[in-house]
């Protein structure tokens, strides 16, 4: 299943009006080239802007404190690609262009609220309803300290999920309560919330602490389709004792792990801190391929260093694309293209 045929068919699915955003032929003017750096836009995170000037100009920025310091610059690029009179077509997920004005629908709020953790659809992103939606990604945020991480957008690679018809939906913990044993208890929840809500594919997603959760719920067969970890961790830091343990933590996680048709994913990155040896977490990762429908192991590709290295638009450029394909295609790809 192709990302060009999954945009087409929710296209087709929702009506061409229906997700008016995401259709890059029917901005003002813009050939090819420009076509190409809308959808770009398409996978950037929010605040954003796409500024055009109608004769085919186009510039785009992602980042920042507001939409309104995001389309600053975004006409500010506009320009110096050669525009004249730029102005934002598309800012954040809604259409202001005159006459071509859209806005998105708000997504419904939480699945699950209490002052533990809570399961909440992310506004930050596309919301398609369970019945229409592809699946769902249940995004799990990694936890530091005493650090509140409850709201933090999602990483920009699930992006990709989210303009291919995925709704997201974070799952958020209070930091004073997280710990791994409870948190995977609430996440085995909320996912078989998901399978009742009605979605028709569910996807276990996270990041450092959030992505050693979504592999622990595979000691309970069909909770997800797909679980994705990036720099899965559940240890101090480097100058930590506690990394010692790591290993043997994971080499349980993976004993308890039950056969079933999951699909796995796994990226780590050199120079993580939080990261035992990554030889040795490789091999252990191995022992999951006969009890999956399929592993992908992204092994410390180059040019991607550190702990949060799944979060940079060179791992969203690079590997985003190979993910959806993994989620999704009859047949999984095994690797991803450096």
């Amino acid at each position: 299943m192709r990302l060009g045929w999954v945009l087409g068919v929710l296209l087709l699915s929702f009506g061409a009006r229906a997700q008016a955003v995401l259709d890059s032929a029917s901005v003002p003017g813009l050939g090819q080239a420009g076509r190409g750096l809308y959808s770009e836009f398409l996978l950037s995170n929010t605040p954003r802007v796409a500024a055009i000037d109608g004769n085919g100009h186009i510039g785009w920025y992602s980042g920042g404190q507001s939409t309104e310091a995001a389309a600053a610059r975004a006409i500010t690029l506009c320009v110096q690609h050669g525009g004249i009179d730029c102005h934002p077509y598309a800012e954040d997920l809604s259409i202001v262009w005159p006459g071509r004005q859209w806005q998105p629908t708000l997504p419904p709020g939480p699945f699950v609220d209490t002052m533990n953790y809570g399961f909440v659809p992310d506004a930050r992103f596309l919301w398609h309803g369970p019945a229409a939606a592809l699946g769902v990604v249940v995004w799990s945020h990694g936890t530091t300290g005493t650090v509140d991480s409850r709201g933090v957008q999602p990483p920009s690679f699930l992006r990709v999920f989210n303009d291919a018809g995925f709704d997201i939906v974070r799952f958020d913990r209070a930091p004073m309560v997280d710990n791994p044993i409870r948190a995977a208890g609430w996440l085995r929840d909320g996912l078989a919330l998901m399978r009742r809500q009605g979605y028709r594919l569910v996807v276990a997603a996270g990041q450092s602490r959030g992505g050693w959760t979504s592999l622990q719920i595979l000691d309970t067969a069909g909770l997800a389709d797909v679980v994705i970890a990036t720099s899965p961790a559940a240890h101090g830091s480097g100058a930590s004792l506690n990394l010692t343990a790591q290993d043997d933590d994971l080499r349980a996680l993976i004993g308890n792990a039950q056969p079933s048709r999951t699909r796995v994913a796994i990226a780590q990155f050199a120079n993580d801190p939080f990261m035992s040896d990554g030889d040795t977490r490789i091999s252990l990762m191995e022992r999951l391929r006969p009890k999956t429908g399929g592993l992908l192991l992204i092994d410390r590709p180059p040019g991607l260093s550190g702990h949060l290295a799944a979060g940079s638009t060179a791992f969203n450029q690079r590997f985003a694309t190979c993910l959806l394909h993994f989620a999704t295609e009859p047949k999984p790809p095994v690797t991803c293209a450096p």
